[in-house]
Order: structure tokens, then sequence, then C-alpha cells
């Protein structure tokens, strides 16, 4: 199992969960032209893509991929702000129920933002179990057995704090960030207070252009994970095969 970050930012979100026979896409936010062409341009592969919520750098494309043949699960918030609900492509969602997509299965899971947002847990034989969760101030669930983790770390509270007083960030931003995302501290007591015993390697996703420090996060959320952790970066690929314990 492989995963492939085609983006992972403000500009647009994607990633790809590569096995031996099948391909799940995570977001819509980049052209699907880029899409097809990480695939090798055979999107048969692609079983299906999972979207968070309906803004653009998350979904702006989940009509291209609706318009392929791709089956695409989302919350029904997504379908309608696309215009697009009722086709046969378009799966909603609904938290804490489970889905089956081949090998794959995933259950979306509540998470805060301002508009309505899930992560996902996702499972498949050859990955283990994956956590899935961007977009959010918070995450309020303990799940056991995770191998790998994709999570938000946003930004650094004294980042944004330095930001705001040389001008460079308004004040109003603070109030709309601690709200809708998730800061450096936070994300580390969600990782301290994982149930680590299976756990990987841990991606750290969606870093504020402005308002983060990539070494810095990596380095503090490893020393708190004890195991590999990246920034997710596009063109960035990392290997979530299932390691036998």
């Amino acid at each position: 199992m492989k995963l492939k970050v085609l983006g992972s930012s403000s500009r647009g979100n994607c990633y790809l969960l590569e096995s031996d026979d099948s391909v799940l896409a995570i977001e819509a936010g980049i052209p699907f032209r880029e899409v097809k062409q990480a695939l090798g341009w055979d999107i048969s592969r692609l079983s299906a893509c999972i979207v968070s919520h309906r803004h653009g750098d998350h979904a702006a494309h989940v009509k291209d991929f609706v318009s392929a043949g791709v089956t695409v699960f989302a919350l029904p918030d997504v379908f309608t702000h696309a215009g697009m609900k009722n086709r046969v492509c378009c799966k909603e969602v609904w938290p804490g129920k489970g889905y089956r997509i081949g090998r794959w299965s995933i259950i979306p899971i509540n998470v805060v933002h301002d508009v309505p947002c899930v992560g996902y847990i996702i499972e498949h034989p050859e990955m283990g179990r994956t956590v899935f969760v961007t977009d959010t101030m918070m995450l309020e669930y303990r799940i056991p057995r995770v191998s790998h983790y994709m999570v938000e770390c946003n930004y650094a509270d004294d980042v944004l704090q330095r930001n705001i007083d040389n001008g460079s960030v308004l004040p109003m931003m603070r109030e709309r960030l601690h709200g809708t995302h998730m800061e450096l501290e936070t994300t580390k007591g969600i990782i301290a207070g994982a149930d680590r015993s299976c756990l990987e390697n841990v991606v750290l996703i969606h870093l504020s252009d402005g308002n983060s420090d990539e070494k810095r996060f990596v380095a503090e959320i490893e020393a708190v994970c004890g195991v590999p952790t990246y920034a997710a970066d596009k063109g960035m690929e990392i290997d979530f095969s299932l390691l036998p314990f």
C-alpha cells in the first residue's frame, strides 16, 4: 500500500491510497486530469473518491470525478452545493455508518468546521486502519488500533500571533482559525492520547502556508508519537503497508 500526495494545502487537496489492485482517492480539490496522470491515465484502477466537505480546496472537482464514472462518497451538503444530487455516482454518507468499496471500508466521523464536515476511518487488508482528519478544530474520538494517521496540523498559535503583530495576518483570522482548523498543540494532544500500539506513521496534512513551521511541526509530533512523521507535500509517496506485529 502506498500513499501518494497530489496536493495538501489551501490551493487544493487530494491523496491517493494505492493498493495492489485498486486506488482510493481522498478529496477532490485538484483538477481531475492531475489525478488521471498520477494513475498513469488508467482510471479503471480508481475504486472511489471520498470527500470531507464542500470547500473548493477539497471538493471543487467533484463533478469531474462523477462525470468520469467515479463514485464519490460525501455528505449530502457536498452534492447540494455542487448542484448534483441524485446522480448514480453520488453516494451520500452519514457519520457513524460504515460503507464498503471493494476491499476498502470507510466510516465517516463528525468533526468541527464552519460547514458540515467529516473525517474518515479507512481500512484495507494491505494497510490496516488509517484515520483521515482535516479542517477541524478538534477530534473527539479515541480510535483503537490505528496504523496510520493523516491529521491536520494547520498552524501554531505563536506563529499566528507573530504574523498578526507584524501585520501580515488580520486579527480576525485568529478567531476563524481557532474555530475551524487544528493547531499544533491540539494535534500533539490527539496523538499523545491515541492508541499507538499499532501506529506506524503520522502524516501531517493541510499545513498553513504562512502560519506553520514544517520542520518544527514534524519534530514535535515525532517526539510525541515515536514513529516516522511526515509533512505532506505534493509529489510525496509514503509506504502505508501493514507491518507484521
